[in-house]
């Protein structure tokens, strides 16, 4: 994906995450929104792969096919 695009996506999802319905929907839920810069993101979600791998690995989680 162009940086440009990347960079607008990122812009446009950060002022949706500002708004306050939507932050209040993400409290009440106790999510985690994620925004900010796009090296945030690419952060937050590694560490959320980990953490989930981690879990299905402990979990011993298997996909059925």
């Amino acid at each position: 994906m162009r940086p440009a695009m990347v960079q607008r996506m990122n812009q446009d999802i950060d002022r949706v995450l500002a708004m306050p319905d939507v932050q209040e929907k993400l409290a009440q839920v106790g999510a985690e929104d994620g925004g900010g810069s796009v090296r945030r993101f690419a952060d937050f979600m590694k560490q959320e792969q980990e953490k989930y791998a981690k879990t299905i690995k402990d979990a011993k989680i298997v996909a059925e096919g």
